[in-house]
Order: structure tokens, then sequence, then C-alpha cells
């Protein structure tokens, strides 16, 4: 949807989240988890994974773009975990005094992906009719990744006066755009290239994204502290790994 501005394209879809009902059938846990959408289908791997090996409750998900998540945890959003896409936004919220113990979980690198099988080059980028889905710069860290990435290759200006950009909430709204056909490619982490099971991907030459978490004061459960806990483990590294993820060890 093209929201009035000749400059690029902004789908407004920037403060949906995602409620996941990991236990549909089963006694829903009250515990809640503000997730960032890189990490989303990782962390509902995680989740099912701790409750199976009896460690506690799966929590709930919230899946959105870091910084909107940030925002509704300061607007007192009943979340007891925050797992960020960036530092940026839990050391910012830990010094807000909203967050506890916050920790580096996994290094996340990001990606240009589309549904074709033919590789992508950066002359692929530049081509005249692509069009680029990205995350939303202000919010979402793989978004500020993807525009810095785009105006260090001198792509980023012509996409955007042309309206080939097109800005989505999230990653997982990004990825939704190049899959439907709202954009030719999105720019997203890996973790979502390996969900679509499909086209093709070519990771960028940056520095992978430095996924942060933390608890929330006053929201976090011992159920949920435990989570916490279980998924910087060495239990959880493998998960970490199938989704494409550096994990960090010893933290």
């Amino acid at each position: 949807m093209v929201n009035g501005f000749r400059m690029c394209t902004i789908v407004a879809v920037a403060s949906t989240v995602f409620l996941s009902p990991l236990n549909a059938v089963a006694k829903v846990s009250e515990d809640v988890v503000a997730v960032a959408a890189s990490i989303h289908e990782c962390t509902l791997e995680l989740a099912t994974a701790f409750e199976e090996a009896g460690l506690g409750e799966a929590p709930q998900l919230v899946s959105g773009a870091s910084g909107k998540l940030a925002a509704q945890i300061t607007a007192g959003a009943p979340f007891g975990l925050f797992l960020s896409a960036s530092p940026e936004w839990t050391e910012k919220l830990q010094k807000d005094g909203f967050l506890y113990d916050i920790a580096p979980m996994a290094k996340a690198p990001a990606v240009v992906w589309w549904p074709k099988g033919e590789a992508i080059s950066l002359e692929t980028l530049r081509g005249e009719k692509i069009r680029i889905a990205i995350a939303d710069p202000v919010a979402a860290p793989f978004g500020k990744a993807a525009s810095e990435y785009l105006a260090s290759v001198g792509l980023y200006d012509a996409l955007m006066k042309e309206g080939r950009l097109i800005v989505m909430g999230s990653v997982e709204q990004a990825m939704l755009a190049a899959t439907s056909g709202g954009a030719d490619m999105a720019i997203v982490s890996l973790s979502l290239a390996i969900k679509a099971n499909g086209g093709s991907h070519t990771k960028l030459p940056i520095a992978p994204l430095e996924n942060s978490g933390g608890l929330v004061k006053s929201r976090a459960t011992e159920n949920i502290t435990e989570f916490w806990h279980y998924i910087r483990s060495d239990a959880a590294v493998s998960i970490w790994e199938k989704w494409g993820f550096e994990p960090v060890r010893g933290n």
C-alpha cells in the first residue's frame, strides 16, 4: 500500500505482532516471551524442546520488530522475557530499568532471498525493475542493517526514489512480501531463508547481527527464568545451528 509519499513504498503493518499458541490443546502457559521476528521460528522450536525435556512449560511467544516490542515493554506489556535481534534494544531497556540479566544468545547472518533458483549477485540487486523488501530500519535491526548495506553499494537512494524499496514492519513481513509477489526479493535473516525451504539466498558481506535477550523486571517467573537459562545452554546449541545461527557459548 502506498502511503502518499513518492520516495518509497511502505506497507502499514509495522505494529503487527504474532502470537504463537504453542499449547493449543494442552494448558497454555501464562508466561509470554517477546521475540524478534528473525528469531521467531527458532524460539518456537526451543520452547517445544524445553517443555519436552521436562524443564518447564513452553511459554507463549509474541513476535515482531525488536523496537516495537521494546516500546510495548515500556508501556507495561506482560512479557517476562525479551529476545531482541540486536543489543541496542536490550541495553536501552536495561538502562531505563526494565530489563536485567541481559546477555548475548547467538549471531545471525543477513541474507538476500528470492523465490527463484538462480543465484543472487550484486548485479541482480542492481536490476532496473527489482523490488526489494526490507524491515522497518527504525524498529527492526535487520531493516537497519539492510538499509545500511544498500546505501553502501549505492542502491538505497535509487530504490527509494523509484518506489522499489518495500518497507515492512518486520523481517517476517518482508519475507512475506517476497514470497507473495509484493517484492522480488527480501533482505532478511538466514533463519527465514531456511524456513522458506525453497528459492535461493546469498549471505550479505556484513557482520552477523548479535541477538541479545534479558528478563523483564517484575514479570519474569521462575519458569521463564529457567527457559532463559535453557536457550543459552549447550542443550540448545543444535537448535540454534539448525536455524542458521551461531550460538554464543559460555554466557
